[in-house]
């Protein structure tokens, strides 16, 4: 399991300018950081299970993971991950993902389980 200990963020749509797309500035720097948290990576032969970990709201009371059902889009959330690995994510054959609440003891994060024999 590799765990990513940065808050989730989801990809937001390029914008466009003079005939260039880009992505915001805050989403670059949260790539970049992101990407310096994870190791060398090879291409999955495997599954991959990618659990997005948000930060509690104070409105739920202390105790274990809540299901997220908010935005960011879940969808999003995968791109943002795929798109720090370094090889061709069309690679990737077989994934699932999930988007939680932290428990009370937990801190924002992304979990990535990754498997070369197909279970999690």
């Amino acid at each position: 399991m590799i765990i990513l200990n940065i808050e989730p963020k989801a990809t937001p749509r390029p914008r466009v300018a003079r005939n260039r797309a880009y992505y915001p500035k805050s989403y670059t720097d949260w790539k970049k950081a992101a990407k310096s948290l994870l190791p060398p990576l090879q291409p999955p032969t495997g599954r991959i299970h990618v659990c997005f970990v948000f930060k509690r709201p104070q409105r739920l009371r202390k105790g274990p993971r809540q299901p997220h059902d908010k935005r960011p889009d879940l969808d999003n959330l995968v791109k943002s991950v795929f798109d720090l690995f370094d090889f061709d994510d069309g690679k990737i054959s077989e994934f699932s993902a999930e988007k939680v609440y932290a428990g009370s003891d937990e801190t924002p994060r992304i979990e990535i389980h990754w498997s070369d024999d197909g279970t999690i």
